[in-house]
């Protein structure tokens, strides 16, 4: 999941920073055309962050069902020994 992250981080900043951009250009020309990229790559960065939200929350449900599913055994019980007791390894 790690990697999923740092990938949306890269993806989200990477479409927040044009959007920023044009938005600046928005704002100092009053152009149309840049207030419509801007919002475009604004949407953009939000589909992004609310896949990986997703993304997220099913690897989690899907983790767990396949936990209910298929459980791991218990490890073994561990016995402490007894003052007397020699241990001796089986031949």
């Amino acid at each position: 999941m790690t990697i999923l992250f740092w990938v949306a981080l890269v993806l989200t900043v990477g479409a927040l920073i044009p959007s920023v951009m044009y938005w600046m250009l928005y704002a100092s020309s009053g152009e149309a055309v840049a207030r419509q990229r801007a919002v475009g790559f604004f949407r953009f960065a939000v589909v992004i962050v609310l896949g990986t939200f997703n993304i997220w929350i099913f690897g989690r449900v899907g983790g767990a069902l396949k936990d209910i599913w298929f459980p791991v055994p218990p490890p073994p019980a561990v016995v402490a020994p007894v003052d007397g007791d020699v241990y001796e390894p089986e031949k």
